[in-house]
């Protein structure tokens, strides 16, 4: 079984990580401080774009909230020591990053998954399979059947679903998470060539 997030924690507690600042795809990709800023510029984003199921935007706010998910998930799996793989799947990386999650919390980072890897960017998923099995998905988080307003309603509250409240609730339950690592190593600023100091 592996290990939780708290004891990945407490591995890496009081550790330091060296940093070369005079590289700038090393600052930028191991700097734990960007990950957070960088997913912070999305969340707001996303958020002017809006969660309503029913909006013209709403492919565009689970795309740009799924990417913000996913730089804080990687930013916490950097700052954890471990090695973060080039994929979307947020349940996947959560699993990485030992991180316990409700059924409901997990439902909700599949569909931003889907969101990101293919519905909000192309017309189509790779295969015929994964696009019948990711709309089954999609379509099973809401209500299909009753009055217009209460189908609406639902899609906006459901805990099981992508929309403001539930894209709200784990981006700042994943903030916090980073933030028990950003506040658990220390970061070391270094230059990637020793200064040659001259006798006088």
């Amino acid at each position: 079984m592996s290990a939780s997030f708290e004891e990945k924690l407490a591995a890496v507690t009081g550790t330091i990580r060296r940093i070369t600042i005079d590289d700038p795809h090393s600052r930028y990709s191991g700097g734990l401080l960007y990950y957070y800023d960088k997913s912070k510029r999305l969340h707001g984003s996303a958020m002017a774009l809006g969660g309503d199921p029913f909006s013209e935007h709403f492919e565009a706010f689970a795309l740009l909230a799924g990417f913000s998910l996913e730089v804080l998930i990687k930013g916490i799996l950097i700052g954890l020591g471990e090695k973060v793989p080039l994929v979307h799947n947020l349940p996947k990386l959560v699993d990485q990053a030992g991180i316990a999650l409700s059924d409901d919390d997990r439902a909700v980072l599949k569909a931003f998954t889907i969101y990101t890897v293919w519905y909000s960017r192309y017309p189509a998923a790779k295969t015929s399979r994964e696009m019948v099995d990711d709309r089954e998905f999609l379509d099973a988080q809401y209500l299909r059947s009753g009055n217009l307003a209460k189908i609406a309603s639902s899609a906006s509250i459901s805990p099981r679903a992508v929309n403001t409240a539930t894209y709200e609730r784990l981006f700042d339950f994943f903030v916090k998470r980073f933030f028990d690592v950003q506040s658990s190593v220390f970061e070391s600023a270094e230059f990637s060539f020793a200064p040659t100091i001259r006798p006088s």
